[in-house]
Formats: structure tokens, sequence, C-alpha cells
């Protein structure tokens, strides 16, 4: 089919699907409801009805927030604007923080680099001195981020403020690209952009589709569609903020952990706009590991929670338009989401335990109709997705999430001191038992399905009569179904193995590597400041000690090769694993800003067409 005739095509379903998909499925909780509750079993039918009727809301807040998206095209950025940067740390590693003062060095429109050091350490500010950066710290950790942030606006005078997170890189041109925005538009608060990220073998990605992860479709999809009703929020990293915004609501929001949206909805309230521009002009280091993950997660889940029960709720703050209202209930909706996991996971060992179906209808009849609901549900957000849309990932972040999410609710409903917790960037061999440990609730979920499905089909096979044949098979596949998902979700955890410190972005280079009087061409396959795989012609002697010269795009880079990982026979050579002794001045910078500030960027996503 033609590129047009295509773009047409999936035009009309995004118009004709989910509303059919949302009519369907009102039509069918309303049967549910009314004609196929099972009244001698009242909780269970409750708990199953309002998981689907969750579900239901969740797709008809979907469509409304992503039917109208806007993909705004960045108008030229007007020179002579006072610029800072702001980066914010507490306990990121040298290189980590390096990487950032690399391309916050090369960024290209004139501005002023701040490194705000909570954790206020000496060996910074030489760093910040090397790559023409100024090193701000305070005489406290108080509101933490948030604090820190307001620490430095009251010490810095740039009418615009780009935000960046420890590990968030700069592109060259992001200031470029943003600041236009602000010109047209003397209201415009706030330009947040995509958080894409540069290590793509990260828990938050999916394996066979690394350019995935678990957070595109917020980013791709539902960001872009928040800006047709100005609700697009602030996320923390990469942003650009006009400090005069800033000031009119009294600096960054402290009262809760999650700083940025609170700001966003103080913002709104006060008639300030905010625009989301889906263009990768920043990569960041996504968490690594599970425990990193749910760490990050945990902190989002119960800051949000303290916003939506607090007096600036968006659900009741003055100031803001139904519109916005209606936009921000709807991304609450997802951290109500474990709870409809939770029933939809205790269902099947409850159903088997009682002998009760929380169905009254046949379940010839009732099996079809749900089909029908799940089939057009899926149908629904895939259109509406716009390519960003991947079921059993989706499936299985759900439940990985989950616990964090349940935690979060239980510190919200007993109360104690929120503490920030940074997510952990650093990652160390032997991680693997403590990621074992994390996922033991996980592993509980599961041993309790899979009781279930031992004892259903036991039952089954010995002729018990509590539940009718179809409904023991119904029984099954539904505890089979969630079982599958999450035993996926623990087996996508615990088979990680974090045999390096470093991410090794995958390039290809020529090399050259020279043993004495000896010198043999090769190609760089990936890349680190650590160490490259590498493929040679023929089979060169043992490299420790040798000289390698890498052909960056810009300059010629030498390190010393300080040790051979591994070494095996391929077709037409040899590949090599081999670690750098750490290089050192303007070889070590060159390496630092072709592989955070130019690399990410051959293995970024494009934003697509609507």
């Amino acid at each position: 089919m033609p590129a047009l005739g295509q773009r047409r095509w999936r035009e009309g379903a995004r118009r004709v699907v989910p509303p059919i998909a949302i009519a369907y499925v009102a039509a069918y909780l309303v049967w549910r409801a009314g004609w196929s509750l099972n009244p001698d079993a009242p909780v269970l039918s409750a708990l199953l009805w309002g998981a689907e009727a969750f579900g239901a809301a969740m797709l008809a807040s979907f469509w409304w927030m992503v039917r109208r998206p806007v993909f705004p095209q960045a108008p030229p950025a007007p020179p002579g604007l006072s610029v800072d940067i702001f980066v914010p740390t507490y306990d990121e590693d040298a290189e980590v923080l390096e990487a950032t003062l690399a391309g916050c060095a090369a960024v290209q429109y004139p501005h002023r680099t701040y490194v705000l050091d909570d954790g206020r350490r000496p060996w910074l500010a030489e760093l910040c001195q090397a790559y023409g950066a100024e090193y701000l710290t305070r005489a406290d950790t108080r509101y933490a981020k948030a604090g820190n942030l307001n620490a430095a606006l009251a010490r810095t005078s740039g009418e615009f403020i780009l935000v960046l997170d420890a590990d968030m890189v700069p592109r060259p041109e992001i200031l470029e690209r943003t600041l236009g925005f602000f010109a047209a538009d003397e209201r415009l608060a706030i330009i947040q952009l995509p958080q894409e990220f540069y290590n793509r073998n990260s828990v938050q990605h999916d394996p066979r589709h690394p350019e995935w992860h678990e957070q595109s479709l917020f980013f791709h999809v539902i960001q872009p569609g928040k800006n047709a009703s100005n609700s697009a929020f602030w996320c923390g990293s990469p942003a650009v903020l006009r400090r005069r915004a800033l000031e009119d609501v009294g600096g960054v929001a402290v009262e809760t952990v999650t700083e940025d949206l609170h700001t966003s909805v103080r913002l709104h309230a006060r008639g300030w706009k905010t625009l989301y521009v889906d263009e990768p002009l920043a990569f960041g280091v996504a968490p690594q590991t599970y425990v990193a993950y749910a760490v990050q997660r945990y902190r989002w889940a119960r800051g949000t929670w303290q916003l939506y029960l607090g007096k600036e709720s968006p659900l009741w703050i003055r100031g803001l338009t139904p519109a916005q209202r209606l936009s921000y209930l709807a991304s609450f909706l997802v951290y109500l989401e474990p709870l409809q996991k939770l029933a939809l996971v205790s269902l099947p060992p409850a159903i088997v335990l009682t002998g009760q179906l929380p169905i009254l209808a046949p379940v010839g009849l009732f099996v079809p109709l749900w089909l029908a609901y799940v089939a057009l549900t899926v149908a629904a957000v895939a259109v509406l997705s716009r390519g960003w849309f991947r079921l059993f990932p989706m499936e299985l972040y759900s439940f990985l999430r989950m616990i964090a999410f349940l935690r979060a609710m239980l510190a919200v409903a007993v109360p104690r001191p929120p503490r920030f917790r940074v997510t952990p960037k650093r990652v160390e061999r032997g991680l693997e038992s403590q990621e074992r440990r994390a996922m033991v609730w996980h592993v509980a979920v599961v041993g309790g399905l899979t009781g279930a499905l031992g004892y259903s089909v036991a039952a089954f096979l010995t002729g018990d009569a509590r539940l009718s044949p179809a409904a023991y098979a119904l029984v099954s596949f539904w505890g089979a179904y969630d079982a599958a998902i999450l035993t996926a979700a623990v087996a996508h955890v615990v088979r990680r193995r974090y045999s390096r410190t470093s991410y090794r972005f995958r390039v290809r280079l020529p090399i050259v590597l020279v043993c004495g009087a000896l010198r043999w061409q090769g190609e760089v396959l990936d890349l680190s400041l650590h160490g490259a795989r590498i493929r040679v012609a023929g089979e060169p002697p043992p490299t420790a000690g040798c000289g390698a010269l890498l052909a960056l795009p810009r300059q010629r880079v030498t390190v010393v090769v300080a040790r051979e990982a591994f070494r095996r026979r391929v077709a037409g050579g040899t590949e090599l694993g081999v670690a750098f002794a750490p290089p050192q001045g303007d070889m070590r910078r060159a390496l630092i800003e072709f592989l955070f500030v130019r690399a990410p960027l051959l293995e970024a996503v494009q934003p697509r067409a609507a």
C-alpha cells in the first residue's frame, strides 16, 4: 500500500476503532452489572467487575488524552538570550558527571553551566573547572533536588534554565531547538523533551526491540496528546524553564518528592503554558537494574499520591481548566493500576478455593463477549499508540512495577516523612543476588497462581463438582496467563548479568592495533571508555600493552590495551574483547565526547510522523 494510503488508513482507524471499542465496552459493563454477576459471590463479583470497569476507564481516558496530538516544529532561536544550565547532583560517579559536563561544554548556544552539588565533593569542583562549569553547593540538603534547584535560582540570573539530571547528556543543538518557542509565546513556562537513554540494555528496555522502553508510550504518544489541552508536564529532565514563570509560583515545589509534577500544576493554575517537544536532544542513564527501577517508580508513585491527595491536587486546585483536570486525572490512573492487577491475579486462587465463580452467565456466553471486550480494547490502544504499542512488554512492566506502586500506597496510608532517594546509577558486579531478593513478592504471586492452577486441574480430573468443567477450564486459562506474564517478568530480571560496569555503544570505527613493529587493521564493533570489541583480519599476537589507534569522526585517539578479555576465531579473522588502560587528558575528553555526545544519536529513536 502506498505511504499516503497507509497514512489515511491509520487515521481512519484512529477515528473509528476507539469509539466503537468504548461503546462496546460500556455496553458490556452494563450487561455484566445487570445480568451476569453472581449474587452468591458478591465480593469476587465486585472485584472482577471493578477490574473490568477500571480497564474501561483507562481506555476512555487514554483515547481522550491522545486523540489530537500536537507535534510542534521548532522556530529559530533568537540570539542574545541569557541561559543557565543546571546540573543537580548528590552522589553520582565521576564518570557519569564528566559525560554530562562534556555535553554541556559542547552546547552551541551561549550559556553558563552550573553544577549544583549536594554531595559537597572537592573533586567535582576540580572537574567543573576542567570543563568550564561553575560549581555551587549549599550548607544543607533540605528538600533534596527541589531545594538544590531553588538555592541555585537565588544565586544565578539566566532568563532561561536548562535542567539536566546528573546523567543526562545534552546534544549540542538542544538550546537552538527549544529557545525559539519561548520567543514566540511569552506565557510559555516549560519545554519538556523526551527522556531517551543510551544504555539500551537496561531493565526497562525490551531486549528484542531495544529502541522501545517502558516510557516510550508516555513520551511519544501521551505527552504530545497533552499538548492539545496545555497539560504536558515537567518530567524533571531534560527541560528548559523560564525563570520568570518559576519565580511567579515561588520556585520549584518542595512539598512532595515529585517536585516537577507539582510545579507543573502550580504553573498551569497560574495560567502559564507548557509544551512537549518530541525530539531527542539529550540522552541519560535508564535504571540499569530492577532495584534501581523499583526505587525510581516508588518515588514517582509516592510523590504523585502526595500531590493528588494534598491541597494543591490538580483535581481541585483553583485555576485549571476542565480539560487540564481531566488530563491530570488520566495520568493518575496508572498509579491505581496495581489494584486492578492485584484483583486479577488474586481471583483465580480465590475461585478455586471457594468454589464460587464471580459470573452467573453461562461460561459459553461470557467467554466470547469477554474476548470481544479484550480484543476491541487492545485494538483501540494499538491504533492510538502510533506504532509504540507492545502488548506483552507493557503487561510485563505493569506487573514489575506493581509491588513498588503498592508500597507507595501503603506509605501514603501510613504516613512517614518521605526520604528522597536518588535513582541508583552505579552498576557493580555481583548484583544478581540482590536482584533475586528484590523479586521475592513476584515469585510468591507466581507460586500462588501455580498452586491454584494445579488445584484446578486436579479438581477437574477428580470430578470435583463445585465448578463446571467449563469454569475450571476458564480459571485454568486465566491463571496460566497471569502466571506466564509474571514468570516472564521474574525471568526478565533474574536472567540479567552484570559483568560490565559501563555501557558499550554499538559503533563501527576503524582501528589499528600497534604491537611493536606490527600493525593490524580492524574494526571496532562496540566501544566504551574502558574497552572495546574488535574484529581484525588474521590472528594478531597477544595485544596486552599494544597501542590502539581509534579513528573517531573528528580526530584520532590513541589508547593502550591493558588486557584481553576474550579472543575467538571468526570468519575472515579474529574477534577480540579488550580492556583499555584509563585514557588521560585530551584523549579521554575526546573519547567521552564521542561516546556520550555523538554516539547515542546513532541509535536514537526519531519522532514518528503523526
